[in-house]
């Protein structure tokens, strides 16, 4: 107890620093709801005279006299700005088009995507059932559009012909697709993606090889059961934080992008490739290339093993976390690319976190399990004698996960 009351203070600190260096403060970056923000890339021919012919010209006449800022996104800190208006009102990737208008409505916030037409932001302006939030999008750039989409944060996307009146839209719009908002809505596409691939990515070679060492070290030490649960326990939390943080880091990277759904089939690329690569080295071990730990941070890793304290064991922690992650994170960026494509960022994160629960899931289970020395020896001897059998299922699974997401999901 004396041990983990020490301890707990050192791993909140951790764990609240990387949270604070990669999560978004929305109340400090996104700009006042008073200003209509208009993003566009200076590269697209017809944005700025939409932009300037006709949804200005729409604002001021509907009485919308808030002070108008144009960004070109394809600037990085406009980037940036952008995606925190887009993370602050929770709007999915899947969304998106080449323009976004956010209109500030007195009762909350219209998006316009696209080229919509005047009419439509009128009518949408001066409908008494405009949503608090509101996507008004129209998806075609060139020729006349013949069709406009709405969607209010429930159910799906609806569709109208171009000539539907926003009023009689609205009445539709109510009952579309439910009342599940996003987020619970993809619950049944994204729950078992996340559950499956986190449990799968968690038989990693190189994470089970060491909490093994650990175990079996601290059995030839003669450390009571109560100390090898509380430092393998130490062990796989810095595993997680260090992962966790990880990800954090590439989800807000890939929400970057402007086109979610490539970055996704990039990520399923990704993975294809590792898998491939995990199959050349079973079936070709002269290979070159090896998605193996270093080996300097392997025999650091044995070093602090050999010391049995609580920093040491943080260090093994955070060490294995790191080293390990080009040896397992083919799986991880994938599922993480799909987040983005498929989700806000606020449930990206909690399936971010889901997902990293289930990862060190089965660490938990050897670590509890493993309570007899015999029964500890035994599976670290299975572990070095079928570590390259597991690298070639690791390897297909891999490559058939990758072309499933390619061919179904995305």
């Amino acid at each position: 107890m004396k041990m983990t009351r020490r301890l707990l203070p050192s791993l909140l600190l951790l764990f609240t620093i990387l949270i604070a260096s990669f999560t978004p403060v929305h109340a400090q970056e996104t700009e006042p709801v008073d200003t209509v923000h208009v993003f566009f890339s200076a590269g697209c021919a017809d944005c700025w005279p939409y932009t300037q012919d006709v949804l200005l010209p729409a604002l001021t006449a509907n009485g919308i006299t808030a002070a108008s800022e144009i960004h070109d996104y394809t600037i990085p800190a406009e980037r940036q700005r952008m995606s925190d208006m887009i993370d602050a009102i929770e709007l999915p990737r899947s969304i998106a088009d080449s323009l976004y208008a956010f209109i500030p409505t007195g009762k909350g916030t219209l998006v316009v995507l696209g080229h919509v037409p005047g009419n439509l932001i009128d009518q949408a302006l001066q409908s008494p059932e405009l949503p608090e939030k509101m996507i008004l999008w129209q998806p075609k750039m060139h020729g006349e559009p013949d069709e406009y989409k709405l969607w209010a944060w429930k159910g799906e996307v609806q569709t109208y012909p171009i000539g539907t009146p926003i009023e009689e839209a609205f009445k539709t719009l109510k009952g579309a697709g439910g009342a599940l908002p996003v987020g619970l809505a993809n619950l049944p596409e994204l729950l078992p993606a996340v559950l499956v691939t986190g449990l799968i990515d968690s038989v990693n070679p190189c994470a089970f090889a060491v909490i093994l060492l650990l175990i079996a070290f601290l059995f030839t030490l003669r450390q009571s059961r109560g100390r090898i649960l509380k430092l393998g326990l130490v062990y796989i939390a810095m595993i997680f934080i260090v992962y966790f943080g990880i990800g954090l880091g590439i989800f807000r990277a890939v929400r970057l992008s402007s086109d979610p759904h490539f970055v996704a089939r990039a990520g399923s690329w990704l993975l294809i490739a590792l898998g491939v690569i995990n199959l050349l080295e079973y079936f070709f071990p002269k290979f070159p290339i090896k998605l193996h730990m270093p080996s300097f941070a392997g025999e650091r890793t044995q070093q602090l093993i050999k010391q049995a304290t609580l920093p040491a064991t943080i260090a093994a922690g955070f060490l294995v976390g790191l080293c390990t992650f080009p040896c397992s994170g083919g799986i991880y960026v994938s599922i993480i690319t799909l987040l983005n494509a498929k989700t806000t960022y606020s449930w990206g994160l909690v399936y971010l976190f889901l997902y990293n629960l289930v990862f060190v899931l089965p660490l938990i289970v050897i670590l509890i399990g493993l309570g007899n020395r015999l029964v500890a020896k035994r599976w670290a001897s299975w572990e070095r004698e079928h570590t390259v059998k597991i690298r070639l299922w690791y390897g297909l699974v891999m490559v058939v996960m990758g072309a499933a997401m390619l061919l179904w999901v995305i």
